[in-house]
């Protein structure tokens, strides 16, 4: 089982002030022994050669991803190329994957306030998505991750735990466990096929709202 964290931004993020870089990242996921990581910046796909040979020799397997921003909402990418930096709708999304079929699609967060694809949306394009992402976000009496997981259910879709990190002291909040072989194509497949299980707890009602508002001062138009 390789542990794993799908969700992560770093310093060079367009819409987030990040302090730590992709390296920094590498760094302390290797700490926490994790082995498959994905940086997933909004609209930037940040991923090289150096810094996946970088990852590897720190026995992590550095997946390509981005955030993107289609028709008003968050979509995660994952083991992209950069051409999909500039896709804005869910036809351009649904041309990409077919033209990419490695590549792997999240639904994340998707009953939050910002950036949600809300119940609608996620079920009209479902057969877009790989997996729904099981967000770090929640309490044991407020969690947004209970009409995803219907939804994941009712439509056989896997979940994937992430901890969306913006911050570094949060990265282990929240991840995945995935059954597969230490390579990108052997990952996507078994996230595909439901081949993991998702490590997160729910916070107390003081760290949820901590971790909201560190996360909150790193959001560039809040800054400004």
């Amino acid at each position: 089982m390789l542990k794993a964290q799908l969700h992560i931004h770093v310093f060079g993020d367009p819409r987030d002030r990040i302090k730590y870089t992709p390296q920094e990242l590498i760094e302390r996921a290797t700490e926490l022994k994790y082995e498959v990581l994905a940086i997933t910046c909004h609209r930037k796909v940040i991923f090289s050669e150096e810094l996946r040979i970088f990852a590897e020799k720190k026995g992590i397997v550095l997946l390509s991803g981005i955030e993107l921003r289609i028709e008003g909402k968050d979509v995660l990418a994952i083991n992209i190329t950069k051409e999909i930096e500039n896709t804005r709708s869910f036809g351009e999304l649904r041309a990409y994957k077919k033209a990419h079929p490695k590549c792997l699609i999240i639904a994340p967060h998707p009953f939050f306030i910002f950036g949600s694809l809300m119940r609608k949306r996620l079920i009209k394009n479902i057969d877009l998505f790989d997996a729904i992402e099981h967000s770090f976000f929640y309490t044991k009496s407020l969690n947004f991750n209970k009409p995803a997981i219907k939804i994941a259910k009712k439509y056989d879709k896997p979940m994937v735990a992430t901890s969306d990190c913006h911050i570094l002291k949060l990265l282990d909040l929240s991840y995945s466990m995935i059954d597969a072989k230490k390579n990108p194509e052997s990952i996507i497949n078994a996230i595909k096929n439901n081949r993991l299980e998702i490590y997160s707890k729910p916070l107390s009602i003081f760290k949820l709202i901590k971790s909201f508002l560190k996360m909150l001062i790193t959001l560039k138009f809040f800054r400004n």
